[in-house]
């Protein structure tokens, strides 16, 4: 892939991630607890069924995963979210990339983006790493250096200040500065 199109695809890639936390309002905090309680009220035996799935559909795709959980990219989202536990933030906003809404959950160390119809079933549209106290199940991490991004998703062109892989229905985003990782963003292909 040549240089216009790599920089192309990464714009396009932060387009998708900016657009799912930056156009519309914040919805009404009321709403997102509705929603948050909702998904508890679920019942663990649907979210234990929909996780096992998930973890099926894992291994043909890129995932991110905090502690037990794998983060799916195109899986449903109740049963993820479930699974990470309260987020420390939530934004709900009109999605400038798909047809319905954004939500957007904010863990220590990572974001959940996903996307829904209202009143319909949410989906894993992406995760993006904010900091070194997570990485990526292959064990890179904001901070890790070139070779070690190389040895492990292949090589980054010379004078590229970016990586993007791709498995399944999913992408992996890895953005270098000064030769190390300054972010890493999954996103999923649909």
């Amino acid at each position: 892939m040549n240089k216009l199109k790599k920089m192309l695809l990464v714009s396009l890639n932060l387009g998708v991630m900016a657009a799912a936390v930056g156009c519309g309002s914040k919805s009404d905090s009321t709403e997102a607890a509705k929603s948050t309680e909702a998904a508890k009220e679920t019942g663990a035996t649907t979210a234990a069924t929909t996780a096992d799935a998930g973890q099926e559909a894992a291994g043909d795709s890129y995932y991110f995963q905090k502690g037990d959980v794998k983060v799916v990219m195109g899986e449903p989202a109740d049963a993820t979210l479930q699974a990470l536990g309260a987020a420390k933030n939530e934004y709900e906003a009109p999605s400038c990339a798909f047809d319905g809404m954004d939500k957007v959950y904010t863990y220590p160390g990572f974001e959940v983006l996903t996307y829904g119809k209202e009143g319909g079933e949410y989906k894993i549209s992406g995760v993006i790493l904010r900091d070194d106290s997570v990485q990526t199940p292959e064990g890179i991490m904001i901070g890790s250096d070139v070779d070690a991004v190389e040895k492990v998703y292949g090589d980054v062109k010379d004078g590229a200040n970016n990586l993007t892989v791709s498995k399944g229905n999913s992408e992996l985003l890895i953005i270098f500065k000064d030769g190390t990782v300054s972010s890493i963003q999954y996103t999923a292909k649909e």
